[in-house]
């Protein structure tokens, strides 16, 4: 399936690229292919991206002409007897590295607060969205990494066999290839014995054993195995990201405490008075 890209969504240079919904062009191509699960998990992850890309780049603008109205700030040079340093006279704090004046910010506050508590839980929404189909697909990669027979006494017996024939052979690495063999040439009965135990019963370090069970879901599911990957990497980024818009809205918040916006709120109490 060909790469789309979102071009209803342009790239901007004040918003982390992270936020991006084509940021997943990466990790999401085993999950673009139609009729599997995988454009589901690709369409949510896109989504959760693309709303939070939105908002972090309209509390961008909203500040942006926030400031425009502000005056400007005023340096003050001293004299070189009085030690030629120079200071920025009325509210000021930096943007961007720039001292500017602000003003008072309590609509851009309240609004941008707003917009957060309602683009939030679209986002909540789509990770658990997510959460769900990974689990899917976990139970998928299981089932089919299982035997029908396993859990019967026959096939308990015969995999206890398995395991104690593979642990006697004296050498790891060629426990290691026995298995390895037995997953290449499809012996899902020997496969579902050793890797549905723990690792020591058969004679196998821990990450031999995480090991032999990948190539065994590359082989046995080889579709599910691949979006089961790529959805847990979606659901990291998702989450890895969306973590900046947390941070810009707690920026935003964080105006309240300039003297300029304390000054204006003390204003309005103080008009309030009598009423």
């Amino acid at each position: 399936m060909p790469r789309i890209l979102d071009e209803s969504t342009p790239v901007r240079a004040d918003v982390p690229i992270s936020l991006h919904p084509d940021s997943l062009l990466g990790i999401g191509e085993p999950l673009a292919t139609e009729g599997t699960l995988g454009t589901n998990v690709l369409a949510a992850a896109r989504e959760a991206l693309r709303s939070g890309y939105d908002l972090f780049g309209r509390m961008n603008d909203a500040e942006r002409d926030l400031q425009a109205i502000a005056d400007p700030a005023r340096r003050r040079q001293h004299p070189a007897e009085r030690g030629g340093r120079s200071e920025l006279s009325g509210d000021i704090r930096m943007v961007k590295g720039k001292p500017t004046r602000v003003v008072d910010a309590e609509e851009f506050i309240t609004s941008a607060e707003k917009a957060f508590d309602r683009v939030a839980p679209t986002i909540d929404r789509r990770v658990t969205e997510l959460n769900g189909y990974r689990d899917t697909l976990a139970t998928r990669v299981a089932t089919a990494l299982d035997h029908p027979t396993r859990k019967t006494p026959e096939g308990l017996a015969l995999a206890a066999e398995v395991r104690a024939h593979i642990k006697a052979v004296k050498k790891p690495d060629e426990r290691t290839s026995f298995v390895a063999q037995a997953i290449d040439q499809g012996d899902l009965p020997t496969v579902a014995a050793v890797i549905h135990a723990q690792p020591f019963l058969s004679g196998l370090e821990p990450a031999t054993h995480e090991m032999l069970r990948a190539r065994a879901a590359a082989k046995f599911a080889p579709v599910d195995s691949a979006q089961l990957a790529a959805t847990e990497a979606a659901i990291d980024h998702v989450c890895t990201s969306t973590s900046a818009l947390v941070k810009r809205m707690g920026d935003i918040s964080a105006l309240r405490n300039v003297p300029a916006a304390k000054a204006a709120k003390s204003l309005r109490v103080l008009g309030e008075v009598g009423r």
